[in-house]
């Protein structure tokens, strides 16, 4: 999820609590080291960008998401925060201030873990990448409704609480409801799968951007990807197109590189293409659930699908490996 929403989540949350305070109205340094508290902790675990900083582009996927993601990493890292609002500011109730920040750090890991890009909530016991799949992750209607509230609030005062109160129970409709279609979105993929006699490894149902009823199906089998498009009111089952997984010598070098088994851990249904290409031979691996549907991509002036995250290697007439690359930018080998 971006920052600016995360911001928004911390806000709202800060502002919700200090409708139900009873502290004194003159308490105005209090509410304001809350609010901002709140705001920089529900930012603070995308600290981990700043790792990659002067790195090539594949260190974002490695790094991003990470140990600063984690739950049980949580405790230590909302001490950061904490300890420097007690030195630098006037509160010193360092509990408080620590509770705060844990809180404000477990809304921006749940809402990361409502997206599909992954997130992995358990390290460093587990490297698993664990998503709901309930949110694109960037969502500009979830976004403007945060900001609405905030924005009501300031324009009538006097109906602070109510207004946040509302807000909340808004962004909690909105979250069940998103939570709800996913997961009639899931059965309409999985029904379509036993319909085609599909035997899959792996099945996932992915929302699409500028939408709550638009989904991806992608469904991983031994030998291929089928991935489709689809619509909750769409009254046709669901229908696939078929990405055919490349095997040979090449795919088999490429499959000893150390930074195919990075992008494996985190890509969820890779394909592999092997092809010649310029006089070259060339092993491309994608990430099929990043793909945005054509006639979205065709809506922005786009002539092709969109599928970011592309891994690939070349070699030469000998075999020889000559050029690993990332989204088209050399990666570190």
């Amino acid at each position: 999820m971006d920052n600016i929403t995360h911001s928004l989540t911390g806000a709202l949350t800060a502002k919700f609590i200090e409708s139900r305070s009873t502290a004194p109205e003159e308490k105005v340094v209090l509410r304001r080291t809350f609010f901002w508290l709140f705001v920089v902790a529900a930012n603070l675990p995308d600290i981990d960008v700043f790792f990659s900083i002067g790195r090539d582009q594949f260190a974002m996927i490695r790094q991003h998401r990470g140990i600063t993601h984690s739950i049980l990493f949580a405790p230590v890292l909302a001490l950061l925060p904490a300890l420097a609002f007690k030195f630098l500011g006037k509160v010193k109730n360092l509990r408080l201030l620590w509770l705060i920040s844990l809180l404000g750090i477990f809304l921006h890991i749940f809402f990361d873990l409502a997206t599909s890009f992954g997130t992995r909530v358990l390290l460093p016991v587990s490297e698993v990448r664990y998503a709901l799949d309930w949110l694109f992750i960037i969502d500009p209607f979830f976004t403007f409704l945060m900001a609405a509230f905030l924005l009501a609030g300031r324009w009538v005062p006097r109906r602070r609480a109510l207004v946040t109160s509302s807000g909340i129970a808004a962004v909690v409709l909105y979250v069940l409801i998103v939570a709800f279609n996913q997961t009639m979105a899931a059965i309409r993929v999985q029904e379509a799968a036993r319909k085609e006699g599909v035997t899959w490894s792996k099945i996932s149902t992915l929302p699409q951007p500028l939408s709550l009823f638009r989904w991806q199906g992608l469904i991983q089998t031994d030998d291929a990807v089928l991935q489709t498009y689809f619509s909750l009111f769409d009254d046709d089952s669901p229908r696939f197109r078929i990405y055919t997984q490349h095997q040979d010598s090449f795919v088999e070098k490429a499959e000893k590189e150390g930074s195919l088994h990075s992008f494996l851990g985190f890509a969820r249904h890779p394909w592999v293409q092997s092809f010649d290409e310029d006089g070259m031979h060339i092993v491309e691996f994608r990430d099929l659930m990043f793909s945005i549907d054509e006639s979205l991509t065709r809506a922005f002036g786009f002539d092709e699908q969109f599928t970011p995250f592309m891994l690939r290697y070349t070699y030469d007439t000998e075999g020889k490996l000559v050029e690993v690359t990332f989204d088209g930018e050399a990666i570190e080998r």
